[in-house]
């Protein structure tokens, strides 16, 4: 009768719960518009006072020292003379300061939203990226602690964007982006031509300026545009970039240069691949079919100076690149277009926006913005949604977000300083003593192709010493033990054109959901820790030269290639590291005996459930003397609430109440009564999951006095 009447309440719960998913009114949506230079300084100004932790602003005349191009009746709404190049960063700087260690070897995005001044879709869509990004990282940094405002404001924003259609899953998958990644990029590239809305910049195309093709070193480095661009590259290890334009619809990546018509470039497998997954996640609309993609030779036409063959094959075909001696701006470096072995390995993909340079009809609105098949898709919602697709597939991951039937709180919170210990209370779960396995799902992402995917499991103490971290993947697997694999061990990520598989259910995250098993080694003992790490191969087709006709004769060159396919990729400059690798290791997740069971377990001989441990409040007694710890989602208290679920809660307990008080008049045998505490910071929460956090609601029942 109790879970008769748990599952009611919960399945009413839930289906108002959906309504209010549905019912979207008009203020919770923006209809999206293209946003002036002024528009976008606005913006950036407000983000730097809101953010300062996720978000980094300069200029290139500020960092570079790089003259302003034009004059005082230009970008007058700053007090500088000429429109200057904004230059954006955002990185989680609390989890990798600048300087760190890991701050070194984050995989790096650039996004640029103009070259032409005129093609006008791309900046308004990396700046509604980038809201996404921040907004979603702030809000799943909170709470950090148990102060009641903090709690607050966690409620707040997470209700606020299940609003706009941003669900749980999509938050945190843009939270780990920011946490993560590091994400450059100049809304307005080309800042003089964006505001006076001129292809050019003065008179000269900032995509005829790069030093790759050109025949005369005059002929390159001539506009501001070119040399932020140059500028920025020179200071990353940028793996993938999008150059946003207009005037087709296209996906174009190399080549593009005439030396190279006929052509494909040694990369083409993963071009294709990657393209393909921009034109997949665009998707289409009524008036616009999905992104065809290709080379830009093909597709687009062939350019002198494209910034697009700069980038991919500036460090390693030194045969085409020329060192630049432009006379505007009183001249510029030679030496700066002087390239090493390592900048210049990037899939800078061009992305031709819309037929028109400026669409009037069809940008989009916010509703559902990051599901292809949005009824508000548009020119600028799709290109947001190629933006956070080029920070995706970066670099490959793997999260575990299932330990038997519980799901977990967190894979990757922003602002935490990563390091073993915090990695060990932010990453474990306890299950009762005589647990004999524990089964594990995970997902895999920043990837097309899952080759392969296991589960690893070893006693903490017998692989005590080595790196069981956050920061690092393991070097072997030593010590560990291959765990049993439950279903298929390869798959297909959501951004495939066949979609996600092994198909995700209605409640797990968006990507391949992979399911493993371990058996708890029979030496182990009440209180005793397994130490779990799940691994996965991916994208190994992209080693693979394409079938057709390519040039030059070398394998693969792209760093974003080699990093998955290549163990022996190693580059490094400006202080930033590119390293290559077959596996990719999720973080270790901790599994904790515990030495307790349940009332009901000790008569029925079933064990408690799977317990999680806190990440952002400490458990008291946790396991010890046979005191349950909280579930950390009880802790969390964040989950949406209104009054229908009070009133739902409410019923809940009195016809439990009732339940019970009649149980206790039917005979004298001992009953269990359900615990329902009540705490300061949350005066309705059960000490087990609410019910929108658990797969089957279960109530903590101890013996009635």
């Amino acid at each position: 009768m109790i879970n008769t009447i748990v599952r009611i309440l919960f399945m009413a719960y839930m289906a108002h719960a959906s309504i209010d998913r549905e019912t979207v009114s008009t203020d919770d949506y923006e209809s999206y518009s293209i946003w002036t230079s002024e528009e976008i300084k606005v913006k950036l100004d407000k983000w730097k006072d809101v953010y300062p932790d996720f978000f980094h602003m300069t200029s290139a005349q500020e960092k570079y020292g790089l003259p302003a191009a034009g004059s005082d009746a230009d970008c007058p709404f700053h007090d500088v003379t000429g429109c200057h190049n904004f230059i954006i960063t955002i990185q989680d700087f609390i989890t990798h300061p600048e300087g760190s260690y890991t701050s070194a070897r984050l995989p790096e995005v650039y996004w640029s939203g103009c070259l032409h001044g005129n093609e006008r879709v791309g900046p308004t869509s990396v700046m509604h990226a980038a809201s996404l990004l921040l907004q979603a990282a702030s809000c799943e940094a909170l709470p950090r602690t148990k102060d009641k405002d903090e709690i607050a404001a966690a409620r707040k924003c997470r209700h606020e964007l299940e609003k706009k259609g941003i669900s749980e899953h999509q938050r945190k998958w843009l939270a780990r982006l920011v946490s993560t990644r590091r994400i450059v990029m100049t809304p307005t590239t080309n800042a003089l031509g964006y505001y006076k809305n001129k292809r050019e910049e003065g008179r000269i195309d900032p995509n005829r300026d790069f030093p790759y093709d050109v025949k005369d070193p005059e002929d390159c480095m001539q506009t501001i545009a070119g040399r932020t661009v140059n500028e920025i590259y020179r200071e990353h290890l940028f793996q993938l970039s999008l150059t946003f334009h207009a005037g087709t619809e296209v996906v174009g990546y190399e080549w593009g240069a005439p030396h190279w018509l006929g052509k494909l470039s040694p990369d083409d497998v993963a071009q294709v691949s990657v393209g393909s997954a921009y034109s997949n996640y665009g998707g289409g609309w009524s008036a616009s079919k999905a992104y065809a993609y290709g080379t830009m030779n093909d597709l687009v036409y062939y350019v002198r100076g494209g910034m697009e063959d700069w980038a991919y094959a500036g460090s390693w075909d030194p045969d085409r690149v020329v060192q630049c001696e432009p006379t505007s701006f009183d001249g510029y470096p030679k030496e700066k277009t002087r390239y090493n072995n390592s900048t210049l390995r990037i899939f800078n993909m061009l992305i031709e926006t819309s037929d028109d340079k400026e669409p009037k009809l069809h940008l989009g609105n916010s509703v559902d913005v990051l599901n292809k098949d949005t009824k508000g898709n548009g020119h600028i919602s799709r290109n947001i949604r190629l933006a956070l697709l080029a920070a995706e597939l970066v670099e490959p991951y793997v999260s575990v977000f299932k330990v038997n039937e519980l799901r977990l709180s967190d894979d990757v919170v922003p602002l935490l300083t990563a390091g073993e210990e915090s990695c060990r209370k932010g990453n474990t779960v306890m299950v009762a003593k005589n647990t004999q396995q524990v089964d594990i799902s995970w997902t895999v992402g920043g990837s097309m192709t899952i080759d392969n995917t296991e589960v690893w499991y070893a006693k903490l103490d017998d692989v005590e010493g080595r790196d069981l971290d956050c920061l690092k993947h393991p070097s072997d697997m030593a010590g560990f033990v291959k765990g049993e694999i439950i279903g298929g061990t390869n798959g297909t990520s959501a951004f495939s054109s066949n979609g996600a598989f092994p198909t995700p259910k209605v409640d797990e995250p968006d990507g391949p959901i992979f399911t493993g098993r371990i058996s708890i080694p029979s030496s182990t003992k009440p209180l005793d820790q397994i130490v779990i790490y799940v691994s996965a191969r991916v994208d190994q087709d992209w080693k693979n030269a394409p079938s057709e006709t390519y040039a030059p004769l070398v394998g693969p060159q792209s760093h974003i290639a080699n990093v998955r396919t290549n163990p022996d990729w190693h580059h490094e400059s400006a202080g930033k590291f590119v390293d290559g690798r077959l596996d990719w290791f999720s973080r270790p997740l901790y599994v904790i005996l515990g030495d307790f069971e349940d009332a009901i377990g000790t008569q029925s001989g079933h064990t408690v459930g799977t317990l999680e441990h806190n990440v952002r409040f400490e458990n008291h007694n946790a396991g010890q003397g046979g005191v349950l710890p909280k579930s950390a989602r009880k802790e969390r208290m964040w989950f949406p609430v209104d009054m229908t679920f009070l009133l739902l809660l409410g019923a809940l307990v009195l016809a439990l109440c009732l339940f019970c008080a009649c149980l206790c008049r039917s005979d004298g045998s001992e009953k269990f009564a359900p615990v329902v505490q009540m705490d300061d910071e949350d005066d309705y929460a059960f000490d087990s999951a609410p019910f929108s956090d658990r797969a089957d609601t279960e109530l903590e029942l101890r013996p009635m006095s």
